[in-house]
């Protein structure tokens, strides 16, 4: 069975996770954040700054994978809320109040 294409279960506790299993959630995270890049509004999604970070983040999957508990949760947390506000901004529902 090919795992680089499974989605990696997300525990309660994202610690809980063993190395293949962060190697797999971090490809899934950064391949979701690079298909919801384009449908952000105001080209937001197509920032170069953006397209940096994934590019990082895919080259440092082996050592986000073998961080220590801490820092790989903190990192887990953060990508997870940059896809939480990609997906708001991709289907409208973030909304600023000036």
């Amino acid at each position: 069975m090919n795992r680089s294409r499974q989605s990696a279960p997300i525990t309660a506790d994202p610690s809980d996770l063993g190395f293949v299993d962060r190697q797999i959630a971090l490809r899934q995270i950064v391949d979701d954040l690079r298909k919801l890049r384009g449908g952000a509004p105001d080209d937001f999604g197509r920032s170069p700054a953006l397209d940096r970070l994934l590019c990082v983040i895919s080259a440092s999957v082996i050592p986000i994978a073998k961080a220590d508990d801490v820092d790989w949760e903190i990192i887990l947390m953060e990508l997870l809320d940059l896809r939480a506000t990609m997906t708001r901004l991709a289907t409208g529902v973030a909304e600023t109040s000036h």
